[in-house]
């Protein structure tokens, strides 16, 4: 079974996908979350699409934008209050 991500930010080809783990702590319960990010192209030769490990500079910068989306959606508060961090 596969987890859907909690958000998703795309930009062209490049996408960064936020998952929330539940983690038990001392303190409590507390979600964790992870990024995970990709670069998809279409195979001519098959049509099927596939993630590429490179990509073109303009690629580059929406990689960097979406990656930084959700950096911002794990950080943030609506309230723009940072959220804990269990790595500090």
């Amino acid at each position: 079974m596969t987890t859907k991500p909690k958000k998703t930010f795309r930009a062209g080809p490049c996408r960064a996908a936020v998952f929330v783990n539940q983690r038990q702590t001392p303190n409590g319960p507390m979600e964790l979350p992870s990024i995970a990010f990709s670069c998809r192209y279409r195979d001519e030769a098959t049509g099927e699409w596939k993630d590429s490990g490179s990509m073109r500079p303009n690629e580059a910068a929406r990689a960097v934008l979406v990656i930084q989306k959700a950096l911002e959606y794990c950080w943030l508060r609506e309230d723009g209050s940072r959220q804990s961090d269990p790595e500090e």
